[in-house]
């Protein structure tokens, strides 16, 4: 037993598994202990506590079973000491633990020479959300219960969306189900958070930045940056040249938010910089794709200034909204942010600078004559700016900079923009084109069936005009398969309809005749309704003609056999009912004839008359 506990004991904390994970050389730690450990040495690389061996962030391969048997394991006697590890002393936290109390500074990474955060705002007619200072109200930062009885997990980033060697996006439905469907997110609401831009530009130190928002809602000011709290996983994020973020992640646990007398689940999400003119460009689309399926809260992050290049950028990112909207029955921009961080053209940031310099750049239609969907989108009243100053050259040239470095205007601005955005989500529900809100189980299907579209064939996303092309014809293979799953319905309805006839009054050869009319009818008129090139029509319409032809075959087998048994049972009632009418008519004939010689004296005529009147009714009855 004493073996057993050593080998579920994490050698960071010196506390039982918590969502135990095991790495390349086989070793096993809690989760959060060792992507703590991890982000505490990251400048040497990162390797095995145990034995120090080199290790991958992305082969930490979690130990459902392990997790199992921790969970089962009876409680320690009384008189058992828990072990303490030696270079801890008596009361201080483990390494395990990122936020030790009486912490005073929030780690702040800094990525590829300049500061972290990078998101969207937007300018609108009044800056609300973002009031300086205060609590983020009707949040609950408790993670679910995954089922009834069981001790809440923790949350933690979740791949969603991964490139395969082929170059393709592979969609974990699983992961996505989890998600979406289960603790109780498939019936309710949902907003889905991301930040977009180009890669390396701080997206994941921002979203980290809120996550620690979201977890300390009652906090006041920027002391949600500093210590205290619970141990926190986190989105990846460190110095460098080199992309981090892998394709798209999600918070695995949402944030409950109290809006408009019900409860929204918040949720973050992290995507690879998809707007990266180096990558290839079919990748970019497929990963802008995704990444809007899973945003109801648009932040896009740029730096300096809004210039041709961000919004070449964000016309690209729209045009795929668009055809993403149109193609899954999704609301095209429901909130879009301009975050313009390092900005330093003008004394006034915030809200009010960022209404200022929207109105600025948006006054001469002429600069977006390349970009009218840009134009349109910076206009709209869902669209907000805010400009974040520069955070300092002493937070700057920190690899991972700490808040004390921040520049107190910088610092005051960060923390107003992230406790809007927090403010903001709980109101920012995804919904249809119809404006309809949508749970997380419609949101879940939606994405699962473009998914499976897109891996039923292969579209041509290698440029913008051929992602619109594709995403047409996408939609055109949708309504074709409603026209035909219609016309089999309607089918359907009719051989119902002639099943109820009289055997009697149709013949199986007519029955024929009119089934192959109804067929020939119906294949015309949907053959007008169907969509597309004469290929793709053709196609469905053969598709549609071979069930039709199935469904005649079993309907004519079936009718076939009942108007065959109904013909024996036809000569069988004649029989019977010929002879049992035959005795019937002479005996009426005999008492006929027994009447006429009773009247008239002419018994032996009576006789033979009723006897020839019996035989004539039992004949013609029969």
């Amino acid at each position: 037993m004493e073996q057993f506990r050593e080998d579920v004991t994490c050698s960071i904390c010196w506390d039982h598994l918590k969502d135990p994970v095991s790495i390349e050389c086989g070793h096993k730690f809690c989760r959060s202990c060792l992507v703590t450990h991890w982000r505490g040495v990251s400048a040497q690389g990162r390797r095995c506590p145990e034995c120090r061996r080199p290790c991958a962030r992305d082969r930490m391969i979690p130990d459902r079973r392990l997790r199992g048997l921790v969970g089962k394991m009876a409680e320690p006697p009384q008189a058992a000491k828990k072990p303490v590890r030696p270079d801890r002393p008596k009361g201080q936290k483990g390494p395990g633990s990122c936020w030790p109390q009486g912490r005073d500074r929030l780690e702040l990474w800094v990525e590829n020479g300049t500061w972290g955060p990078s998101t969207l705002g937007g300018a609108g007619s009044d800056v609300g959300d973002w009031g300086l200072g205060g609590s983020v109200r009707g949040i609950q930062s408790l993670s679910l219960q995954q089922e009834p009885g069981a001790e809440p997990e923790p949350g933690r980033p979740v791949q969603l969306v991964r490139l395969d060697k082929e170059g393709d996006l592979i969609l974990d439905e699983e992961a996505l189900s989890r998600c979406l469907e289960q603790g109780g997110v498939g019936g309710a609401p949902v907003c889905l958070v991301s930040i977009i831009g180009e890669q390396r530009r701080g997206k994941s130190f921002l979203l980290n930045c809120l996550l620690h928002r979201l977890h300390s809602p009652q906090a006041k000011g920027s002391s949600w940056m500093s210590g205290g709290g619970a141990c926190l996983g986190e989105f990846e994020c460190h110095s460098g040249t080199a992309s981090v973020t892998k394709g798209v992640w999600i918070w695995s646990q949402p944030f409950w938010v109290q809006a408009e007398e019900r409860q929204v689940a918040v949720f973050l999400v992290d995507t690879e910089g998809c707007l990266d003119l180096q990558r290839d460009m079919e990748t970019s689309i497929k990963l802008s794709v995704f990444s809007i399926l899973l945003s109801s809260y648009w932040i896009f992050n740029i730096s300096g200034q809004f210039t041709r290049m961000e919004a070449d950028y964000l016309e690209m990112f729209i045009q795929v909204a668009k055809e993403i909207g149109a193609t899954c029955d999704l609301a095209e921009i429901q909130r879009l942010d301009l975050l313009v961080r390092d900005w330093q053209l003008s004394e006034a940031c915030g809200a009010a600078g960022g209404q200022e310099y929207l109105t600025e750049i948006t006054q001469d239609p002429k600069c977006f004559a390349e970009q009218p969907l840009v134009l349109g989108a910076l206009k709209s009243s869902s669209t907000r700016c805010f400009l974040l100053p520069h955070p300092g050259t002493g937070f700057t040239r920190r690899g991972a900079g700490r808040a004390g470095d921040m520049e107190e205007g910088f610092r005051q601005h960060l923390c107003q923009y992230i406790t809007g955005v927090a403010r903001a989500s709980g109101s920012q529900i995804w919904r249809d084109r119809a404006g309809q809100e949508l749970n997380g189980a419609q949101l879940a299907a939606r994405i699962q069936e473009f998914s499976q579209d897109l891996k039923a064939r292969s579209y041509d996303f290698s440029s913008p005009k051929k992602m619109a092309e594709s995403m047409a014809e996408m939609r055109q293979e949708k309504k074709n398969r409603e026209i035909i799953k219609a016309a089999r319905r309607d089918y359907e309805d009719y051989l119902h309809a002639q099943s109820m006839s009289r055997c009697r009054d149709v013949e199986p050869a007519e029955m024929q005749q009119r089934l192959e009319r109804k067929r020939r009818e119906l294949l015309g008129r949907r053959w007008r309704q169907l969509q597309g090139r004469t290929p793709q029509r053709q196609a469905a319409l053969e598709e549609l003609e071979k069930d039709l032809d199935r469904q005649i075959v079993r309907f004519m087998s079936a009718y076939e056999e009942r108007h065959e048994r109904w013909k024996k049972n036809v000569k069988i009632g004649q029989c019977v009912g010929g002879a049992v009418l035959g005795v019937v008519g002479l005996g009426i004939g005999g008492g006929v004839g027994v009447g006429l010689a009773a009247k008239g004296g002419l018994g032996l005529a009576g006789a033979d008359v009723g006897c020839k009147v019996g035989a004539w009714l039992a004949d013609k009855i029969s």
